[in-house]
Parts: C-alpha cells; sequence; structure tokens
C-alpha cells in the first residue's frame, strides 16, 4: 500500500509540474498578446465608429455564465476548450474535472483506506481532462499550421483565375481538408450574414492563436484599404510560413538532446526514490513521515519545477 502511495505521490507531482508549467508559459505568452492586441485594437476603434453594428468577435466568450464572462482565466481556459474541442462549453468541462475527481479519489480511498492516497489520486483524476485538451489544441494547431501554406496557395490560385476573394473563402471552405476548412466556413458563413471580411479574418485569427495566420490576416486587411496584388501577397506569405517551418523544424532538431537530457534529469530522481523505496520501504520513511521531511520534499518539488521552466525557456527558440 506504502508503494502506491509513493507512485500516486510521484504523478501527482509529475501533473503539478506540467500544469504549471503550462500555465507559466500561457501567462508568458507576450507574443500571442502583442497579436490579440494588434488585431482587436483597430477591430474596436471601427465598432466604435459605426455604433451599432453587432459583431461577433468573442462570440465563443458568450457561452460563460455571467459570473465568470469578466474573469481572464475563465476566457483563457474557454479559449483553449474551443480551440481542441470546439462544442465544449466551460461549465461542462468543469462539471467532468470534479466528477473524474471525485470517482478517481473515491475508489482510490476505498482499495487504500488511506485519506490521504485519495486525494492525492483524486487530484490526478481532475487533472487528466485539462491533459486532454492540451494535448488536443497542440495537435490542432500543429495540424492548423502544416496546412495553412497549402491553403494560401490554393486561395491565390483562386483569385489568378479572376474569382472574388469571398469565393476563395467558399472554395477553401468546400475542398481544404479539416480543421481548417471549418475555421474557413465559420468566416464565410458570418461574410454572408453581413459581417465584414476584415473583421472576419481578425475574429479567426485570435481564435487560432497562430502567428502565422495573423501574417494572412494582417496582409489581407491592409491589402483590402491600400490595393495591390493579393494572389501575389498570399503567395510571398506561403514561402515565408514554409521558410519558418523549415527553420522551426531545424532548432527543434539542434535542442532535440538539450531537451531530452532535461527531461531525464526532472524525472530521474522521483524514479530512483520510487525504486529504492520498492527495494527497502524503509528508505523514505523519514522523508514521508516526519516534518522535515515533508520541508525536504517540498524544497526538492520546488527546485525540480524551476529546473525544467529553466530548461523549457533556454531550450525554446522564437523562430
Amino acid at each position: 500500500m506504502e508503494q502506491i502511495l509513493i507512485i500516486l505521490i510521484a504523478l501527482t507531482a509529475a501533473a503539478v509540474a506540467w500544469a504549471l508549467v503550462s500555465v507559466i508559459a500561457a501567462f508568458t505568452g507576450g507574443e500571442k498578446r502583442k497579436i490579440h492586441q494588434r488585431l482587436s485594437t483597430e477591430h474596436r476603434a471601427e465598432a466604435s465608429v459605426r455604433g451599432g453594428h453587432a459583431v461577433l468577435l468573442h462570440a465563443q466568450d458568450q457561452s460563460l455564465p455571467t459570473l465568470l464572462r469578466g474573469f481572464a482565466p475563465a476566457q483563457m481556459l474557454q479559449r483553449r476548450i474551443n480551440q481542441a474541442f470546439p462544442e465544449l462549453r466551460l461549465t461542462k468541462f468543469l462539471t467532468i474535472v470534479v466528477i473524474l475527481a471525485v470517482i478517481v479519489g473515491g475508489i482510490a480511498w476505498l482499495l487504500s483506506a488511506t485519506q490521504a492516497v485519495g486525494i492525492i489520486a483524486g487530484a490526478v483524476g481532475g487533472y487528466l481532462p485539462f491533459f486532454v485538451v492540451s494535448a488536443r489544441r497542440s495537435k490542432r494547431q500543429k495540424t492548423i499550421s502544416r496546412q495553412l501554406p497549402e491553403a494560401l496557395d490554393f486561395l491565390s490560385r483562386v483569385l489568378r483565375a479572376g474569382q472574388s476573394f469571398s469565393t476563395g473563402l467558399q472554395m477553401m471552405s468546400e475542398e481544404l481538408p479539416q480543421p481548417l476548412a471549418g475555421e474557413f466556413r465559420r468566416c464565410y458563413d458570418q461574410h454572408s450574414l453581413g459581417q465584414p471580411i476584415d473583421e472576419g479574418l481578425r475574429e479567426m485569427a485570435i481564435r487560432l492563436e497562430s502567428t502565422d495566420f495573423a501574417f494572412f490576416a494582417t496582409a489581407v486587411v491592409i491589402q483590402r484599404q491600400s490595393g495591390g496584388d493579393m494572389a501575389e501577397v498570399l503567395g510571398n506569405i506561403s514561402h515565408m510560413i514554409r521558410q519558418r517551418m523549415r527553420l522551426q523544424q531545424s532548432v527543434k532538431a539542434k535542442t532535440a538532446e538539450g531537451r531530452f537530457t532535461g527531461y531525464i534529469m526532472v524525472a530521474f530522481p522521483a524514479i530512483m526514490f520510487c525504486v529504492a523505496w520498492a527495494l527497502n520501504p524503509n528508505y523514505g520513511k523519514i522523508l514521508l513521515h516526519t516534518g522535515q521531511g515533508h520541508i525536504l520534499l517540498g524544497v526538492a518539488v520546488g527546485l525540480q519545477l524551476f529546473g525544467l521552466f529553466l530548461i523549457k525557456k533556454i531550450t525554446t527558440v522564437r523562430v
């Protein structure tokens, strides 16, 4: 039973470390905030000039309960959920988190007859939905980034054939693979209902949180105001995105050794402690059953989290 407790403690430490790193990375994402400000400030100015014109810039936030609409972390979590599961709402997601935490914690409590084991297992079970959303969102963002150059080339060919930009959006929503086709379908539907294309693209850029798509949206907005060859602009953006992707892959390959070494160094102490505990149960009693041991464990976990954050910052190269 004590071995199960150690395993659950290790899993909890890993889950908490991943959660803290994700939260810190989200709140320190200055580039995304700049994109949001650049795309939304101009939008708000235009909306204020037109007066009563209704714009669905933050339509996804309307699904939040009234008490949470002014709460920034809730809005950020809802956007991340929408990027992973577009039909899932925050209230339903939080309900799933609570149910999983109660079920997993209750089963662990009944099997171990220990309250600490139940609490730790409940924390792990409650974190699982966040992990699934993070993994699904990351996979979807990477898929959109890979599809975007081909989408811009497709739109460029449509424009060279003499079709309008709105027709190009419709054809992209029909011909491109998911999930990018669904996003362009939403933009085209909003334009069909009366929303200007510029505002639809701004909303789409904020919804996707993609630097590459922000380049495309900004270029379209500028071109529609100043004029120029849109097909040539799209071709240049597509070429630039492909070059950035190649550079990102090159940087990722060169930093793979450092990242892998960092992950091993972070996981090695917890794994070795579990192995030593399994071989000699008396080994960890001082750490787990004394106040000084708890302090040492807290300091060790804090230093591990700090080291993981530093490794991530060192090996992350902005391209």
